[in-house]
């Protein structure tokens, strides 16, 4: 299913690496967010394709990010880890939203 997702939704993010090697985990869930940012947590799961998407192996430099993901959108689950400079292109948006939402 792609486009507009009106059903729950959650993101677990643990993102490690950079220059000073620090962890970050955060879980997003669509029915303890405020209704915008609830709404653009869905659209960007809506997007993605999850037959389609791929983990990508740890990219070569310590200072490389690195994410591992587990989204569920309704009773569908995708998991998976990504690295810099290698993440998909479906995938970056729904990453920019996660590190930068607080």
């Amino acid at each position: 299913m792609l486009g507009a997702v009106t059903e729950h939704v959650r993101v677990e993010l643990q993102q490690s690496g950079g220059f000073a090697g620090f962890r970050v985990h955060k879980v997003l869930d669509s029915g303890e967010m405020p209704p915008v940012a609830a709404a653009s947590l869905r659209q960007l799961v809506g997007a993605l394709d999850f037959g389609a998407l791929r983990s990508s192996g740890p990219g070569h430099g310590a200072d490389l990010m690195h994410y591992g993901l587990t989204i569920e959108r309704g009773s569908q689950r995708w998991q998976g880890s990504v690295s810099d400079p290698s993440i998909p292109a479906p995938l970056q948006p729904l990453l920019d939203f996660l590190t930068d939402y607080s």
